[in-house]
């Protein structure tokens, strides 16, 4: 198989499964609670899984860190943008996203114990930057970042270098010799 085929399966793939869990915690008013971590859990191990299935289906079972961290990396672009586009529509489509995330920002800084004068000028720099502009360009920026570094610990994770000297040709060139 292609590595180019398997970077492009295993993107997709991961960022479908991220796209439906996301659409799932907004259908049940769970998006601003801590299971949306979880949606990095999924990032994470499709890209470990992606990187894994390079090196053993397109890699012949080895692969340099620089060749894990460039397929991870490509997984984290089409995730990233496959995600951005998937937000893109949310915001089109669920007119109140955005008050939703304004409200739970506020309730957090709420019980996070913020003092009410400064309540009201961290609201206006919250609402600033809840536009559906800024949360693109925020998302894009982000999760390339977090995805970038995923990429870079499932590259650690992935790699298996290939021998110098492989076993069957040293067994082959001891019985020529002999």
């Amino acid at each position: 198989m292609k590595k180019s085929n398997v970077i492009l399966m295993w993107g997709v793939g991961t960022s479908i499964i991220s796209i439906i869990y996301s659409q799932i915690l907004y259908a049940i008013k769970m998006e601003n609670t801590g299971l949306r971590e979880f949606g990095f859990l999924i990032i994470f191990v499709g890209l470990f899984i992606g990187t894994y299935m390079v090196r053993s289906k397109a890699n012949g079972g080895y692969l340099t860190y620089g060749e894990g961290f460039k397929a991870g990396f490509m997984m984290s672009l089409i995730i990233t943008i496959l995600g951005v586009i998937s937000l893109s529509i949310d915001l089109q489509i669920h007119k109140d996203m955005v008050d939703r995330i304004i409200e739970a920002r506020q309730v957090d800084m709420i019980n996070g114990g913020v003092p009410a004068d400064q309540l009201e000028m961290r609201m206006d720099f919250v609402r600033r930057f809840t536009t559906p502009t800024w949360m693109i360009i925020g998302g894009l920026v982000f999760f390339l970042l977090i995805n970038t570094i995923f990429s870079l610990v499932t590259a650690a994770l992935c790699t298996r270098k290939k021998p110098i000297f492989d076993e069957t040709d040293e067994v082959t060139n001891t019985e020529t010799n002999n």
